[in-house]
């Protein structure tokens, strides 16, 4: 028996010292400890209470394990229980809760697992250390009301599943870190709300080979219905992996599938290291959830067959030599109907050839014939140079765009009076990028059943490179006598300037323009775009090219 005396009270207990590498151990099998207000007990080793009673009113810290299975209470609702200490240990109230837990070990590479699951009514101090509940192998869960207080130091989380109790909508509540924050607003708003944020450091990779920050985010909720959620999303720079902050987007992962991106209404902070966004429906938010940079790369090489100059082997820079492009993007029209803002002005690069509109398209099921218009998830408009690389407005760096999608997908090349080309299924990655070099033919899909010719032709003097279909216009996705007729009206009045006529984009109207147009015509031309191009003869009308891409 050892008498322990805070000012006129005292308290028994029984008490086993067992030397172990100078650690002293505390062990209670049956006996009722008992810890008046201001008292401490402090253990170097291990404290089990294995079937006693432990009413504490003051402080117990432990360096080693705490593990409690027998009965663990307060009678003042001020206990404190103080994890500190230089080594790995495992916490374990069993069905005990604590008021006050204070983590200060020694170093942050000392980890605290759970080993039960363990609710903290009043107040958590993580100083220093790393909590966890070990997601990866045990469903044990970190739970507060949402009246608790977190504290955080520099750089502290609680890797694993964390749960906040007492739950109303509206109110901003702290979880797994100090920017790991939900609030949910609307509907019927759930009793509790549950984080379960995995960092790379505690094994989180999110699923499927995508782009992705190494970190990764569940949501559950045990009841509650058509409320939204606003997520604050924590992430360290070291999980960046090939993101850049900017870029980075909340994604979720749609039937276990798809990574969907949500693109707008988003707050991003780079210096705290969070992504917030708001208005997540209680469908998505029980998907599982990550960040990453929606900015993917098109590595795009395309030639227009228009302005080839097979002397040179490149394209003629017509238009740009007489300050003719237009300084805003010219794809807000029909049949492109993209209202993007891209604009430069001048234009930033003497080789520029023109303008050219850049789709990434991802159709279900991945078969060429089903990407329409319908499934692009992300497009813009950049520069074409003469040697067929397309580049973003800046005239030098490769286009890149936001992506709503994840996944295996295809490029489509569209231009003003080209018709457009598409790839073949390029698959993702995690770099975020998507390469296609369209002047292979082999790179160019081809309806072997529908087409009449190939999605592109073969240029003069270029080594077998191919070019896009020249003479759309009057932009309808048609190549046919209407054309023509639009072409011999412009020459006729005289017309220039930077409009569709100009087949060559040569900055002038004439009968080389109208040359080109018939070439197409004379060899079946047929866009890979879509459902392709369809040539037909009769007798008494002249044979056209037609692209049946939905618009």
């Amino acid at each position: 028996m050892i008498l322990f005396k805070k000012t006129s009270f005292f308290f028994a207990f029984v008490l086993c010292l067992i030397s172990f590498q100078g650690f002293a151990q505390f062990y209670n099998n049956g006996a009722t400890v008992s810890i008046q207000p201001g008292g401490l007990i402090f253990v170097q080793g291990n404290a089990e209470n294995n079937s006693g009673i432990i009413t504490n009113d003051g402080k117990i810290e432990v360096q080693g394990n705490f593990t409690n299975s027998g009965s663990y209470n307060t009678s003042t609702n001020d206990d404190s229980l103080i994890l500190s200490g230089g080594n790995n240990v495992t916490l374990s109230l069993g069905s005990s809760t604590v008021n006050y837990l204070m983590v200060n070990k020694t170093a942050n590479a000392n980890n605290v697992t759970l080993g039960s699951n363990i609710i903290v009514n009043t107040k958590l101090d993580y100083l220093s250390g790393n909590v966890t509940t070990d997601p990866l192998n045990t469903a044990f869960v970190f739970a507060a009301p949402v009246s608790a207080v977190f504290n955080f130091a520099a750089g502290r989380e609680i890797t694993g599943r964390v749960s906040r109790t007492g739950w109303a909508n509206g109110t901003t509540v702290v979880f797994n870190q100090p920017n790991m924050q939900v609030t949910t607003n609307g509907g019927s708003a759930p009793s509790s709300f549950m984080v379960n944020m995995i960092p790379q450091t505690g094994g989180g990779d999110p699923s499927l080979n995508e782009r992705e920050v190494k970190r990764l985010f569940q949501f559950t909720t045990p009841d509650g219905s058509s409320f939204t959620s606003d997520v604050r999303f924590a992430y360290i720079d070291g999980e960046l992996n090939t993101n850049t902050e900017p870029g980075l987007t909340p994604w979720y992962l749609l039937a276990g599938a798809e990574w969907n991106g949500k693109l707008s209404s988003l707050t991003k902070d780079a210096t705290n290291n969070y992504v917030q966004y708001a208005g997540i429906t209680t469908t998505e938010l029980a998907n599982e959830w990550k960040l990453a940079d929606a900015k993917y790369t098109m590595n795009a090489t395309a030639i227009l067959r228009g302005p080839w100059n097979s002397s040179t082997s490149l394209m003629n820079t017509g238009m740009n030599i007489n300050n003719i492009i237009q300084t805003g993007q010219p794809y807000n029209v029909s049949p492109f109907n993209y209202f993007g803002t891209e604009a430069a002005n001048p234009i930033p690069n003497a080789n520029v050839v023109d303008w050219v509109l850049v789709e990434l398209r991802k159709p279900t099921p991945a078969l060429p014939e089903n990407a329409t218009s319908g499934t692009i998830v992300g497009r813009k408009a950049g520069f074409l140079l003469n040697n067929g690389t397309i580049v973003d407005v800046d005239g030098v760096t490769p286009i890149s765009f936001d992506i709503s999608k994840q996944g295996d997908a295809f490029i489509a090349i569209r231009h003003r009076n080209h018709l457009g080309i598409l790839s073949n299924l390029i698959t993702s990655n995690v770099t975020g990028s998507f390469a296609n070099d369209f002047t292979v033919l082999s790179n160019n899909f081809k309806d072997n059943i529908n087409a009449t010719s190939d999605p592109v032709v073969l240029l003069a003097g270029a080594s077998g490179k191919y070019g896009m279909w020249a003479g759309d216009a009057n932009k309808n996705n048609i190549v046919n006598g209407t054309d023509l007729s639009v072409i011999k009206n412009a020459i006729a009045v005289s017309a220039e300037g930077y409009i569709l006529t100009d087949i060559n984009l040569s900055a002038s109207i004439n009968g080389t323009d109208l040359s080109i147009a018939n070439n197409t015509l004379s060899q079946s031309g047929s866009s890979s775009q879509g459902k392709h191009i369809q040539t037909i003869y009769t007798p008494n009308t002249i044979k056209f090219a037609k692209s049946s891409l939905p618009e």
